[in-house]
């Protein structure tokens, strides 16, 4: 398949979005990066032009259904576009104690609402000439897992969101790609203390990604060593067996308390 020509990614400031504007870029396209944090968005698109790429960015809070669709349109006018990515989202690490549901509310705009609407945005701008529309999700969608919820609820979704449009979609030109990653060394995943398994460095994540992208699979999995075997355990083991084979156990109170 033939490297994507332009492409517009959401969550482009950080983390693994930013790493994937890198890698397409790298592979000749121009990439326009949206995001929040404006100042983060002018200097990955200055480290992009420096090397001899094509670069703008856009401030965009996908929690803004309108928003969104007015960038992919715009983006698509000047230009169009062969790939639109979904890439913005937030973790679980503040959801705890008051007010989790307001928490979970504002976690689910983002990771839930704002990838629907670049999705659909996306659709609508490639719905007749073709191309493709990515979103990640994740591998933490698979099954719930404690001290994600709302993190797990979100990716679970995506997928299943994905999965129906795929479906309604067969026969057209769009590509619709779920790409779900497992741990990756980002800013996200930083303060994690727990064991991460596979943890992949982010350059090597936005590789795979865009390899699954540009093949056009429905699904994209990686770490291949944890996807696999999760998802045997996930879609086998009963609720109640998966309850015990998670439980942790709260330490006393002269235990010292990781944080």
């Amino acid at each position: 398949m033939p490297s994507f020509r332009k492409a517009l990614v959401t969550g482009a400031s950080s983390g693994l979005g930013r790493a994937i504007c890198e890698e397409l870029s790298a592979r000749g396209a121009e990439v326009i990066a949206c995001a929040r944090r404006g100042a983060l968005l002018e200097t990955l698109v200055r480290d992009l032009e420096a090397r001899g790429g094509r670069a703008r960015a856009v401030e965009l809070d996908v929690t803004s259904s309108a928003a969104v669709r007015e960038t992919v349109l715009r983006a698509d006018k000047d230009g169009p576009l062969d790939l639109v990515l979904a890439g913005a989202g937030v973790a679980e690490h503040s959801i705890q104690g008051e007010r989790r549901a307001d928490r979970t509310h504002q976690l689910l705009d983002v990771n839930l609402a704002g990838a629907v609407s670049t999705i659909e945005a996306g659709i609508e701008v490639l719905a007749r000439r073709g191309g493709t529309v990515g979103v990640l999700s994740s591998l933490a969608g698979t099954r719930g897992l404690p001290g994600a919820a709302a993190y797990c609820a979100s990716k679970a979704a995506v997928s299943t969101y994905v999965e129906a449009r795929q479906v309604e979609l067969s026969g057209h030109p769009v590509r619709l790609v779920d790409v779900q990653p497992g741990f990756v060394r980002t800013p996200m995943t930083a303060p994690n203390r727990f064991p991460m398994p596979f943890l992949m460095d982010v350059e090597a994540a936005a590789r795979r990604t865009v390899d699954g992208l540009e093949a056009g699979h429905s699904v994209v999995r990686y770490p291949r060593r944890l996807a696999w075997p999760l998802r045997a355990i996930a879609s086998s083991a009963p609720r109640g067996v998966w309850r015990r084979l998670l439980a942790r156990k709260e330490p006393d109170e002269e235990s010292p308390r990781r944080g």
